[in-house]
């Protein structure tokens, strides 16, 4: 183009940015934006967002960050919403908060998936009162708080023992901003279990089926496992028991995750069971499975169930 003496425009800057980007080239696009800054061209939400999303060594997203400043460009909902995502999937959840700062100083507006993010990250962090902030954000600004936001705070809150205010962050929910979902409840049921809450697991499970909300494969399994850990394994099988009887199809996790805990309390012959009936629910065993009977059968030492099962390998 330029042999030919032919100047390039907005357009055609944008689409070499964008394919040097997706091809992985982001030392080539970030050179076609000087090219661009130099030649007076102004970019776009579109090229900016192009360049910041081929990106993200943290370094570089800064760099880039601080050429579009200066070359006067405001950034959208959009382009906070990528560098915040980067921050956070990178480990720099504190650094988007600087994105965040810099978007309520010009009246900017997040959506919900970008504060997602940043909530998610800073509670992967351990950040619980930063995370809270940028809840309160949410609040205060046109965008309203939805599920994937309080998973977020919830996830967050049970990995770091505080159950009491997860189980406030669903009630806040259903009494404020939105219907809680089948996921909120899965989250919040994953961590009561791993803090061996057995009992308020249990009840959410009951105000799910309360609320017209059907508990499916990953609740039962979520808790199933939670049982099993903290060794209530009557406990576990009466709840399978209970899903069973509810229509409830068990995967093979779900199926794995009973027979590795009856193998491993040596009763191999309720394992084998199950291990069979996986037959007639049209749910092929996987390779975790099998090794799993196996190595219980040898610790039985119950060699002909360990025989039954390398037949139905082979």
């Amino acid at each position: 183009m330029r042999t030919n003496n032919r100047k390039m425009d907005l357009f055609t800057y944008s689409a070499l940015i964008h394919g040097l980007c997706k091809y992985g080239d982001s030392g080539g696009a970030e050179r076609v934006y000087k090219e661009m800054a130099e030649r007076k061209v102004s970019p776009d939400a579109v090229v900016c967002n192009a360049l910041l999303g081929g990106y993200f060594k943290v370094d570089e997203v800064i760099t880039i960050w601080e050429l579009m400043k200066e070359s006067g460009f405001v950034a959208d909902s959009t382009t906070s919403g990528i560098i915040i995502l980067g921050f956070c999937k990178n480990g720099y959840s504190s650094m988007s908060l600087h994105v965040l700062t810099a978007a309520d100083e010009k009246r900017g507006v997040l959506d919900a998936f970008a504060y997602s993010a940043m909530i998610n990250g800073l509670c992967k962090e351990a950040k619980l009162n930063e995370a809270v902030s940028v809840l309160n954000c949410i609040i205060k600004s046109v965008c309203k708080p939805n599920s994937p936001v309080f998973n977020a705070l919830i996830n967050g809150f049970t990995g770091a023992s505080k159950f009491e205010d997860a189980i406030s962050v669903l009630r806040e929910i259903e009494s404020t901003y939105c219907s809680s979902t089948i996921v909120t409840y899965n989250t919040l049921i994953n961590g009561l279990c791993k803090g061996e809450r057995f009992a308020e697991a249990y009840e959410l499970v009951k105000e799910m089926l309360e609320k017209g909300l059907k508990p499916g494969v990953i609740t039962y399994s979520v808790l199933i496992k939670g049982l099993c850990v903290g060794h209530k394994v009557d406990m576990a099988l009466n709840l399978w028991d209970r899903a069973i009887s509810e229509g409830i199809e068990p995967d093979v996790r779900m199926h794995n995750i009973l027979i590795h805990v009856l193998c491993s309390i040596v009763r191999t012959r309720h394992a084998l069971s199950l291990y069979l009936d996986m037959n007639d629910r049209d749910c092929a065993p996987n390779l975790v499975t099998h090794n799993t009977l196996m190595e219980g059968s040898y610790k039985d030492i119950d060699l002909t169930n360990a025989l039954v099962i390398w037949d139905r390998i082979l």
